[in-house]
């Protein structure tokens, strides 16, 4: 039964996908139709600022890691049933491909700032990208240092624009 997770179709389409598709969606509804979402972005540009605007800022980082630990139990069972074995270290390298990701999708690396549909296309960008350079048969090495790049490019670029419109307002 868990074999569906890694490996399931419905109607042709991997059930990780409708997962993942599903669960976008909602938090994407949460983040930016909810008062939650609200909180949680004043949150990332100043904590401060918004616990004395009256915000719980505590709880809702309680809410906020509590999913956060959730949602990676969910992706640890997709990646064990994927995988048919479980090891500690199997998804060890990961966090540069997810910050990555996020980064290049338009979320601020300083926080309060980014829309989840930016991060969703920017997750399949490098899935393609990864898939893409396998196929041509680039090594792993190789790929992490594109994948660096990319990151590097993803930060230096927002942070150069900005200070082009400062010196241009001046």
């Amino acid at each position: 039964m868990v074999h569906i997770f890694g490996w399931g179709y419905v109607a042709g389409i991997p059930f990780s996908l409708i997962v993942f598709a599903g669960l976008a969606v909602i938090f994407g509804l949460v983040l930016h139709k909810t008062t939650f979402g609200r909180r949680v972005y004043a949150i990332g540009n100043n904590a401060v600022a918004s616990r004395y605007s009256g915000i719980e800022v505590d709880k809702i980082k309680l809410i906020i890691f509590t999913v956060t630990g959730t949602m990676s139990a969910v992706a640890a069972l997709f990646l064990s049933s994927r995988m048919g074995s479980v090891r500690p270290n199997v998804a060890t390298g990961y966090e540069m491909e997810v910050i990555a990701a996020v980064v290049l999708g338009g979320v601020s690396s300083q926080g309060g700032k980014g829309r989840m549909i930016g991060a969703v296309l920017a997750l399949f960008v490098i899935g393609f990208l990864r898939y893409g350079l396998g196929l041509i048969n680039i090594s792993s090495q190789v790929l992490l240092i594109i994948i660096g790049l990319l990151l590097v490019f993803a930060v230096l670029i927002p942070n150069v624009r900005s200070k082009l419109k400062i010196k241009v307002r001046r």
